[in-house]
């Protein structure tokens, strides 16, 4: 029905519904903000005060146990004083002075267990009710440091009895009778005073800090007592007669801190109602603070703002229908025409231009469209021009790649001719030299420098005239890769003979490098594969040779292991190991690695041997991959499936 209204209709059904859906979600999310502003707002206020009244106990109970402690020391004080008065008078020696002085501090019970004590400028303790701890330096704890440096005035510490599970704060307030260098000291745990503590005027305090029309705080002790509260002081929790009620009070006695929400009624309430409170404990007094209040205190704005969004959705649904009717005839009549334009463009004649009938959006509609249709027309005779272009390249460069690889065949199938023949005379001449010239040379003066630099030229020769060979061979097995006319005479091979073969190949160069170990793992399994028997090898001797180049102390590791229908290669060392950055590059055409050991002039390569053996792994269906050794060497593995044919 909607798809087949006029489009004024649809414009207004859908503005209207767009309206609705707009303005529902906007006042679903402002009441929600506000609830959540209102909810937050309660336990800010809550959270706030009960840290208040937290806080005025704590204030309340320092001045109270200050006060105490410093009337204690300053009569103690006094009391030192008098006595030395006499000592000064002749009626007394100072040693009595002093004896009377520690009998009457040591009588003297401050709280429950709280003493008093006194100790020199050094921190070596001169009274103390424990007889060991006389004449003992204490001199290296950090309170009795404090304590020698102020040697008047208050202090709080934590101190653990050696009976007790958990240290507890402790307070010292000292005074210092200079004459004797007496240190005299008050102290006692901090929660042995909560009896210091005038309830009464704390009450008065606490309900100044009511909010809301309902909210108030109350005390609660760890027994479960309502130490302050508007109607239930005095009272344990079990004393309410209302079950409910005492398990919130029980509640919040073992939680001790944090908030909660719960149903709760007050005297001249008819229902209970919903209050949320905030509580904390102040562990050495054994009391836990509140503050709480209904919620109900706080739904009026919640209630203007139902109001005014209801009163704005009526208003908007009565001015959004003639406007939403004008706006859809303005917008049909000039649609008919713009739809033959469209439909011509659609049908491909990019030369069409559409009208401009206004200088609205509309019509900067279609000084786009028209803007666009001649961009198309000038890109559509470009493309076509390019694609020539491109077509005509690429034909270059096809034939340009086969010139380059039938280049790389030819060139290197001419030199491997010239270099055979330059290795083997350079091999007879280092074999003649050394049988028949080299004697007579020596003989000469200076003869034998002359003749071992000769000797080592010529060995340079054969040694670079041997790379370049290698070079050469490289680069006509990447051509004819590349080329896909490498020859594979595949036969079914064991694991066994292959690891064999490649092993008894570079024994010679295992026994050349007496510091690294040579190891052999063979399958111990007949498993077989179906490979060219000279290109694995050509692999295995690689990456083997690879190995004794790098690795100077260790050893070299070539196995094979059979593992779900494939056998896995890998050729393992010691040895320098193969940098990170250089860990995706190395079977890169011509990338060597980076020499961090700064060997290249001992160990040269043509950046080729690990991208023949990476194509020749990948013939058949592997993947060459190098791994870092725990040794901190270099693991290179690749697998080959396993082979059901018969070995012939």
């Amino acid at each position: 029905m909607i798809r087949n209204m006029k489009i004024r209709n649809k414009m207004f059904v859908a503005y209207a519904c767009a309206f609705l859906l707009i303005f529902s979600v906007v006042g679903i999310v402002i009441y929600a903000l506000v609830t959540n502003i209102i909810q937050e707002s309660i336990e800010s206020e809550l959270s706030r005060t009960t840290e208040m009244i937290q806080n005025m106990v704590h204030t309340t109970a320092d001045v109270s146990i200050k006060n105490y402690m410093r009337a204690v020391a300053e009569k103690n004080l006094e009391e030192a004083k008098q006595l030395y008065r006499q000592v000064r008078r002749g009626r007394i020696t100072e040693q009595e002075a002093k004896q009377r002085a520690r009998e009457s501090f040591l009588s003297q019970t401050i709280g429950t267990t709280g003493r008093i004590y006194c100790l020199d400028s050094d921190g070596i303790m001169v009274v103390h009710h424990k007889h060991s701890l006389l004449d003992v330096d204490l001199s290296g704890l950090p309170f009795v440091k404090e304590q020698i440096r102020r040697k008047t005035g208050y202090i709080e510490y934590d101190w653990k009895e050696p009976f007790e599970k958990k240290v507890r704060p402790k307070a010292v307030f000292m005074a210092y009778f200079e004459p004797w260098d007496w240190i005299i000291s008050v102290s006692s745990y901090r929660d042995e005073f909560i009896q210091l503590i005038n309830v009464e005027d704390l009450n008065k305090r606490l309900f100044s800090l009511g909010f809301g029309k309902s909210g108030y705080p109350f005390v609660l002790d760890y027994d479960g007592k309502m130490l302050l509260h508007p109607y239930l002081e005095g009272k344990h929790y079990g004393e309410y007669g209302d079950p409910k009620l005492s398990a919130i009070a029980r509640r919040i006695v073992e939680e001790k801190n944090g908030h909660f929400d719960y149903l709760w009624k007050n005297p001249g309430d008819t229902e209970l109602k919903e209050k949320v409170v905030y509580f904390m404990d102040i562990p050495e007094m054994g009391w836990v603070v509140a503050s709480s209040s209904y919620y109900e205190d706080f739904q009026a704005p919640l209630e203007a703002v139902k109001f005014i969004f209801i009163g704005a959705l009526l208003v908007g649904l009565l001015f959004m229908v003639p406007i939403s009717m004008g706006i859809g005839s303005l917008i049909t009549r000039p649609l008919n025409e713009l739809q033959i334009d469209l439909a011509r463009a659609a049908d491909g004649d990019f030369s069409v231009r559409m009208r401009q009938f206004s200088n609205d959006e509309l019509g900067i509609l279609v000084q786009y469209f028209n803007t666009f249709m001649e961009k198309l027309e000038e890109y559509s005779s470009s493309r076509e021009k390019e694609i020539a272009v491109r077509r005509d390249a690429e034909q270059k460069l096809i034939a340009m790649d086969r010139a380059k690889t039938l280049f790389l065949a030819s060139a290197s199938h001419e030199l491997r001719t010239p270099l055979t023949s330059i290795l083997g005379f350079l091999k007879l001449m280092e074999k003649s030299f050394q049988k028949q010239f080299r004697s007579h040379i020596e003989t000469l003066a200076n003869g034998e420098v002359q003749a071992e630099r000769f000797a080592r030229n010529l060995s340079i020769v054969r040694i670079e005239a041997e790379r370049l060979g290698r070079l050469v061979n490289d680069l006509l097995d990447m051509s004819k890769i590349e080329a896909g006319k490498m020859e594979w005479r595949d036969q079914t091979l064991l694991v066994q003979d292959i690891i064999v073969r490649a092993a008894e190949s570079v024994a010679g160069r295992a026994e050349a490098t007496p510091k690294v170990d040579f190891v052999v793992r063979t399958p111990e399994s007949d498993a077989a594969v179906n490979v060219d028997a000279d290109r694995l090898h050509q692999v295995l001797i690689n990456l083997l040779d690879n190995a004794f180049k790098y690795t100077e102390l260790g050893s070299v590791t070539l196995s094979a292991v059979e593992a779900e229908g494939v056998s896995h290669f890998s050729v393992c060392d010691t040895g320098r190991g193969i940098s990170e950055d250089d860990r995706e590059k190395i079977f890169d055409i011509f990338y060597q690695a980076h020499d961090v050991n700064k060997r290249s002039s001992q160990v040269l390569g043509t950046g080729l041997g690990l991208a023949i053996c990476q194509q020749i792994v990948e013939h058949y269906g592997g993947k060459l991959k190098m791994i870092p050794a725990e040794s901190g060497g270099s693991c290179f593995i690749f697998s080959i499936p396993l082979s059901d044919k018969e070995i012939v």
